[in-house]
């Protein structure tokens, strides 16, 4: 049975990840306009178990997340650390004929212009709901993602294969390889949830217990010094690679309560712990190729994801209409870093502002990667529309704001303030089937970083600077199915 489970979990690991289209890499979409803190649907047992007791008996809950997303990371040669040409001796040397490591001339386009990527993902919420015969009594147990972000970009077509290519190896993974080349960061939630109604004041109570599987995957360019330089002063290549691979088990709470002040007036508050409710630690390795050499180490992989509070109210103003308002506020600002530390000694993630490492360290860090985002907020209205009373139409309209501070702002994982559109229709087929699809366009601001802003740490958080502009589109389709019985 242990075989099983942990071949099933491997499975959905595999094929589950979402790109992120809430605020920072929160991507909890499941159930369209109808995932909300004052649902009665099953995916209650994420936005609010409260709202598992308003409806009865037994539900069985699919839903399927189909996500394309376009981006582009266009980086200016101003963020290139060193520029040089090669003198006759073919060293590669700056303005002043001094020997440098660093980006030749005639291979600037390796380190910058512009990276693309065009990814299709799909995530499913499954869930069962049941009264188990009791008046007022919800319990579900369900299966999503609510945190996650992937990617896998496109290749620089100048440097694959073609002799520029084979003089700068490495390069035609494209300039946004010095962050990433193909990553996964991603929370998996296993949640068990139950909820009570008192009949009067028709007031709900729910509470939910989730394991979580955490897992990170990410392959980049590196150098050992951190810089994005190409050749070394020879003129032999330097640029070498780094694979983090890690995972780990943790637990997370949530809490909530749904309350019906007048017939058909509901109004919901929910609140999601940290994964851990804390600092999360994961274990893995970290897999380099510097200088023609490649090694593995054993290593730790902190970091702490946020807790999240919902507040929304939804009201039925008669039989053909509904109209809906919530919100949510997320505490972003405790994502300080990803930090990778050595196993086998003893020490935290313990760093100065400039990005030094603090005594109390140890020397344990490896590498880290200030994150440093700030809190974030969503706000969505919708409304919905009986056209008979099987067949519901629905629009909605919402803003999420930018986690992400400019200084920490780079390709792996990277935000700005949306606005997000939706229509979609619920069809109740028979009496015991529903079925329902929303389609969702997620609209972002351009940003651009300029490189005085981007990076300003030193080692061991020292990593080439991320200037640029950033552009990115997703569009969303959401499809579910609910038999009750």
């Amino acid at each position: 049975m242990k075989k099983l489970f942990a071949a099933a979990t491997f499975t959905l690991i595999s094929f589950v990840a979402l790109p992120a289209w809430g605020s920072g890499i929160l991507a909890a979409r499941f159930g369209g306009e109808h995932g909300h803190p004052t649902t009665s649907n099953p995916t209650a047992i994420y936005y609010n178990p409260a709202g598992l007791s308003l409806e009865k008996g037994t539900r069985i809950y699919l839903d399927g997340t189909f996500a394309l997303r376009h981006a582009s990371y266009l980086r200016p040669a101003s963020a290139i650390g060193n520029i040089g040409t090669f003198d006759s001796d073919g060293r590669l040397v700056n303005e002043a004929g001094d020997p440098i490591d660093g980006t030749p001339q005639d291979a600037i386009s390796a380190n910058a212009g512009e990276a693309e990527l065009s990814n299709l993902v799909v995530s499913p919420f499954i869930a069962v709901v049941s009264d188990f015969g009791i008046e007022n009594l919800g319990v579900g147990l369900g299966f999503y993602v609510p945190f996650g972000g992937a990617a896998v970009w496109g290749r620089n077509r100048l440097y694959e294969d073609t002799e520029l290519g084979r003089r700068y190896p490495g390069a035609e993974d494209g300039p946004q390889r010095w962050f990433t080349e193909d990553g996964k960061i991603q929370s998996l939630y296993f949640t068990l949830a139950g909820s009570y109604r008192l009949p009067e004041p028709r007031l709900s109570f729910g509470l939910g217990l989730s394991l979580i599987r955490n897992t990170i995957h990410t392959v980049r360019a590196r150098n050992s010094d951190g810089t994005d330089d190409l050749v070394f002063a020879s003129g032999e290549p330097k640029e070498g690679r780094s694979m983090v691979e890690a995972d780990n088990w943790d637990f997370g709470l949530s809490a909530g309560v749904i309350w019906e002040p007048v017939e058909n007036l509901w109004v919901g508050l929910s609140y999601q712990s940290q994964p851990g409710f804390g600092t999360s630690e994961l274990e893995g390795t970290l897999t380099t190729s510097l200088s023609g050499t490649t090694s593995e180490e054993a290593i730790r992989f902190q970091q702490s994801l946020p807790d999240i509070l919902r507040l929304g109210g939804r009201w039925r103003l008669d039989p053909s209409w509904e109209l809906r308002l919530f919100g949510e506020f997320v505490r972003w600002s405790v994502f300080k870093e990803q930090c990778v530390l050595a196993k086998d000694v003893d020490g935290d993630c313990d760093w100065n502002p400039d990005g030094t490492a603090r005594a109390s360290a140890n020397g344990a860090i490896i590498q880290n990667i200030p994150r440093e985002w700030k809190n974030a907020f969503g706000i969505r209205a919708g409304a919905s529309y009986w056209i008979s009373p099987p067949v519901e139409a629905y629009l909605g309209a919402g803003y999420d704001s930018n986690a992400i501070p400019s200084k920490t702002l780079d390709p792996s994982l990277y935000d700005m303030n949306k606005v997000t559109v939706a229509a979609g229709a619920r069809f109740d087929l028979m009496e015991d089937l529903q079925l329902s699809a929303t389609f969702t366009q997620v609209i972002y601001a351009t940003r651009t970083t300029t490189v005085e802003e981007s990076q300003p740490y030193t080692a061991p958080s020292w990593q080439p600077s991320s200037a640029g502009t950033y552009r990115q589109s997703i569009s969303v389709l959401d499809v579910s199915a609910q038999y009750r019985f």
